[in-house]
């Protein structure tokens, strides 16, 4: 009886549960990545590297895309079905192999020509350049020259037609190290750290464009083609590399971020799926059939760094470690990581935690933290960043009070978005966290509000005019931030299109509209221009007398404002009036009462975890996403079936698809 309860439950969580994917559309295709292919047949004793699959898995997956309906497509048949030309056959996919193994011209390529299955070849020409009787250095690792295809063997794959052959750069499939502690990321998106210090931008590019400048003119040379194509070493890419790669003659880019890729999605960016040995059949399913599923939800903490860094490094690697175990444990999406220094509280950054052009480092830690985040405990970062709050020092153009010329007291001390350096230095300073450091999304602090004696416009006292001008100035910060944004992803790895966006608002904004005059902030406006609109959904800040009632209250004008799936809510874990954590109970009870109204995505703020405060023993079973269950995939059937990468790097943050994504964890 339990058995079958629960079955029932995980159907019904599959009619009410969003998928990652959405369901496929004429016009739109599937792209697959697979790596090297053995025989253990042929060679039993061969080392196998991640995403390494069996020959015979291979085999199942071609009959299964067969028996299924599923039909390879070229990358030239793509371009021709956006072209108007001739549209893609229903249920599309489009096949891709990495790195230029060996095994590709003998394993894979007779499968090709005996299922009629084009394909995408992806080659990494520095390791081409060396001498038959030499080594490749592969990783940390060296492989024979022999293990990778050579120049007459691709030349006859190419004039097959079957064959693509794509560029995966020259010589930047290695990761460098990005850090004084000695992270290793992809090369193609890091600025390069030695002892020297870090790689300057114009380096950066400088190193960046000749890889692909001279991979394009390899390919030209050997094959009488130049490639179109650029397969990103790792899925790792920015907006500078996609504007190199352009210049370059390759504008398309093969990422390794998931998802359906529709024809009349603007750019050339091409998703793709990354694929191991330990695909399920019914993984692939999914996957093909856009019924991929994520959790809908986001369960959030709200980590200072300032809690994090310590004078001295062996206590700080201490703090660390156990941060990353407490996050790992808990089974949440995401973190909001501070990367600005606030010693003294008061909100306004007077040091940050990334190297910059324009204020102390007080530690090279965000970079650090944020992808040990990413890659230990496999959650989502948020880059927790002032839009106008740092203190530079006299002699800078601040935010004043129109009363008195000066900034007001008792309120942030900001930077002056429409002055002209003040300007610049903020877009330098969201440019030099990209380019830096390796993060998800950016969280907007809640310093960014004018009230109604600030701002560039003249004043007038009128009801009509304050209201008026509450407006231009709410849609001047928006507009700014979104300057911010694009200045962060610059250089960001993933680019412009996976950045994430949310932003704090005061829960005074929530509950009376009109406030908006005097914050320059509106809930209406918050929802159309990010992500996520993170509400402080702090009672005792507020001084309420009810915090339940205030809570569920706020929650429901929230939900009325705001879609659900838009909306954050961030409560407070410590009560700063009387300097005493909030009891483990109450936030839990917290979490149920917003949950019950409607609010799934929410977290807290802060984190105390030198303390265990809050309990995550305690706040698991109603904050943790891993206690909710997966849906259950109905079977799709089509109708005619009814009759290797370098493991240190973990592919930039990209896991294959592997297993069964519908398993459920336990606790």
């Amino acid at each position: 009886m339990r058995r079958k309860l629960a079955h029932l439950i995980l159907i019904f969580c599959w009619l009410v549960s969003p998928f990652a994917g959405a369901a496929r559309q004429p016009d739109d295709y599937v792209v697959l990545c697979y790596h090297d292919i053995v025989d253990l047949k042929l060679t039993p004793n061969l080392k196998l590297y991640p995403q390494t699959i069996r020959r015979d898995t291979l085999i199942r997956h071609f009959n299964w895309i067969r028996l299924h309906g599923y039909q390879p497509v070229s990358f030239q048949q793509v371009l021709d079905a956006r072209a108007g030309k001739v549209p893609l056959p229903d249920k599309a996919i489009l096949l891709s192999f990495d790195d230029g193994y060996e095994s590709f011209y003998r394993l894979v390529y007779p499968l090709l020509k005996l299922y009629r299955y084009p394909a995408v070849l992806a080659l990494v020409g520095s390791w081409l350049e060396v001498a038959d009787d030499q080594m490749v250095s592969y990783g940390n690792d060296k492989l024979p020259r022999s293990y990778f295809v050579n120049w007459p063997q691709i030349r006859e794959m190419q004039a097959s037609g079957l064959v693509e052959i794509a560029s995966h750069s020259f010589a930047s499939h290695y990761g460098l190290p990005a850090n004084p502690q000695g992270n290793v990321q992809p090369a193609v998106t890091t600025a390069g750290w030695s002892q020297a210090g870090y790689e300057s931008m114009a380096a950066y590019q400088a190193r960046v464009k000749a890889d692909f400048d001279a991979s394009a003119r390899q390919l030209k040379r050997q094959t009488g083609q130049a490639p179109r194509i650029m397969v990103w070493p790792y899925g790792a890419f920015n907006e500078t590399t996609l504007a190199l790669a352009r210049e370059a003659g390759m504008p398309f880019a093969f990422t390794l971020t998931e998802g359906i890729n529709r024809l009349d999605e603007s750019g050339n960016t091409v998703r793709r799926y990354l694929l191991d040995e330990d695909t399920s059949l019914e993984t692939l399913d999914e996957i093909l059939g856009g019924n991929t599923w994520e959790s809908p939800v986001e369960r959030l903490v709200h980590v200072d760094l300032d809690y994090v860094y310590d004078p001295d490094p062996r206590q700080m690697n201490k703090n660390i470690d156990m941060l990353l175990d407490r996050i790992k444990g808990y089974g949440i999406t995401t973190v909001y990581l501070q990367a600005y220094a606030d010693d003294n509280g008061d909100g306004v950054a007077e040091a940050l935690y990334f190297p910059n052009r324009h204020m102390p480092v007080k530690a090279d830690l965000f970079n650090r933290v944020a992808w040990q985040l990413k890659t230990r405990a496999g959650v989502k970062v948020y880059a927790w960043m002032p839009v106008m709050a740092y203190d530079m020092g006299p002699n800078h153009a601040y935010v004043t009070d129109s009363r008195t010329g000066k900034p007001a007291r008792g309120q942030y001390l900001r930077l002056s978005p429409w002055d002209p350096a003040s300007r610049r230095i903020l877009l330098d300073i969201y440019e030099d966290l990209g380019f830096y450091t390796k993060f998800d999304g950016l969280l907007f602090h809640d310093d960014a509000f004018l009230s109604d004696y600030e701002g560039p416009f003249p004043l007038e006292r009128t009801p009509e005019a304050l209201q008026a001008q509450g407006e231009r100035k709410t849609d001047l910060l928006i507009d700014f931030t979104m300057e911010l944004r694009d200045a962060a992803a610059r250089y960001r790895q993933g680019g412009a299109d996976g950045l994430k966006t949310a932003r704090n608002i005061y829960a005074t904004l929530v509950t009376e509209p009109e406030s908006q005059q005097w914050f320059a902030q509106s809930m209406a406006a918050f929802a159309k221009a990010y992500d996520y609109t993170a509400v402080m959904a702090m009672p005792y800040m507020e001084q309420a007398k009810n915090p339940d009632e205030w809570l569920a209250r706020l929650a429901e004008d929230s939900l009325a404002q705001v879609p659900a799936e838009r909306l954050v809510f961030e409560l407070q874990s410590r009560n700063w009036r009387t300097e005493q954590p909030i009891p483990d109970a109450e936030l839990a009870r917290w979490m149920q009462i917003i949950q019950s109204k409607g609010v799934n995505n929410f977290g807290y703020y802060p984190d105390d975890f030198h303390n265990n405060q809050p309990d995550p023993a305690v706040l698991r079973p109603v904050f943790s996403v891993q206690t909710r269950p997966r849906p259950m995939l109905l079977p799709q059937v089509s109708a005619s079936a009814k009759g290797g990468a370098d493991a240190s790097i973990e592919s930039a943050g990209q896991p294959a698809v592997s297993g069964n994504r519908r398993e459920v964890k336990d606790e």
